[in-house]
């Protein structure tokens, strides 16, 4: 069963991983925005499709409810958009669009994060988002946010050579939802790279492929 995260759990992990990537993109030099990023994006591209962890919050606090689905869990939530047809291909078209809409991406970080900062310390944990693909309660929510940030946001350290650990109770969110997305066959290797065990195999790429 997925897991169901403790609103104050998805806050602060969301807080901790808003913070650490916030430091991370104000860590970009001059120089290194149009060095490679992640697979065919840039660093700018890359920090333009994580600023969306926090554009999100905010438009989907708006308007009305968009699919009547109900999206109970982060897990949930994952699967639903990666079953998509060709997700990632719209995903890395839509950040090389987004990254061009703002010349300042250290200002435009900063701006989003005002903006989801201020939806998230107004809504009550159990209010709705009116996502694309259902709705789903903003504590809940958080949790997959969590994930983009954690996830990119190692991306971001890698590309840009300044190496730095995420948060504990983020990783510890995105860890958890990640889980709940692993295939049955691979939990066995997950836990024996986490207590040194040798002669494993790659790993599924949990987040590149629809799951059923």
């Amino acid at each position: 069963m997925d897991r169901i995260f403790d609103p104050s759990e998805t806050t602060a992990a969301f807080r901790d991983a808003a913070h650490w990537w916030r430091s991370l993109v104000g860590g970009v030099d001059d120089h290194q925005w149009d060095r490679p990023g992640l697979g065919q994006w840039s660093v700018r591209e890359l920090v333009a499709h994580g600023a969306r962890a926090f554009r999100t919050i905010s438009d989907y606090a708006e308007g009305e409810t968009k699919d009547p689905t109900q999206i109970a869990t982060a897990a949930q939530y994952f699967r639903i958009v990666l079953a998509e047809q060709t997700p990632h291909i719209h995903i890395a078209a839509r950040a090389k669009r987004e990254a061009a809409l703002d010349a300042d991406w250290v200002e435009a970080t900063e701006r989003y994060w005002n903006s989801a900062d201020s939806v998230v310390s107004r809504l009550e944990p159990w209010e709705e988002l009116h996502l694309f693909v259902g709705e789903m309660p903003i504590a809940q929510y958080l949790a997959t946010r969590v994930v983009e940030l954690v996830v990119h946001g190692l991306d971001l350290s890698d590309a840009i050579d300044l190496p730095t650990p995420p948060p504990r109770r983020a990783a510890r969110v995105a860890f958890d939802v990640l889980v709940d997305l692993t295939p049955q066959e691979d939990l066995g290797l997950v836990l024996k790279a986490l207590t040194g065990r040798g002669g494993l195999r790659p790993l599924t790429n949990v987040l590149d492929r629809p799951i059923n």
